[in-house]
């Protein structure tokens, strides 16, 4: 099952760095109830939920996400698959009028819920917590009440 999930969650993430359209981010890995955000923070969700995550995200270039742990992952009674990560992630922005681009890393863990189906698809990702933020991800994810600091 591992692998299934490993790849679900492999091609969220290249959807993600090659800044694809909201439509075709459900089209191709989401489900329709899809929710993200934070873990006791601000969370996307609803119809324009990915939309307006994208949006947040925008000024987010030459993106890395790397796996570097995996949960095994659990069936629970509601049917959908949920799994914890360990991601390192080196992220690049660039500020309107900013004179050079930004470089933002440190490790992010996350909690999944994945529906499986012929096509695996992504129900909820959500973020944790954090782990050895440079100065610049601790800004951009310094108050997950309200989401990013772009």
């Amino acid at each position: 099952m591992t692998p299934r999930i490993r790849d679900t969650v492999e091609r969220y993430f290249a959807l993600l760095q090659a800044h694809a359209s909201p439509e075709r981010v459900l089209d191709d890995v989401l489900t329709p109830d899809f929710r993200t955000g934070f873990v006791g923070g601000h969370v996307w969700r609803g119809p324009e939920g990915p939309a307006d995550f994208l949006q947040a995200r925008s000024e987010l270039f030459d993106e890395s996400h790397e796996i570097r742990q995996m949960s095994e992952p659990v069936a629970p009674a509601d049917g959908l698959w949920a799994v914890r990560t360990r991601l390192g992630l080196a992220l690049r922005r660039r500020a309107p009028a900013a004179p050079r681009s930004e470089l933002l890393t440190g490790v992010a863990f996350h909690a999944w819920e994945l529906r499986a189906g012929p096509r695996w698809r992504v129900a909820a990702r959500m973020v944790e917590g954090f782990a050895h933020l440079d100065e610049g991800a601790r800004t951009l994810f310094g108050t997950p009440g309200t989401g990013l600091n772009t």
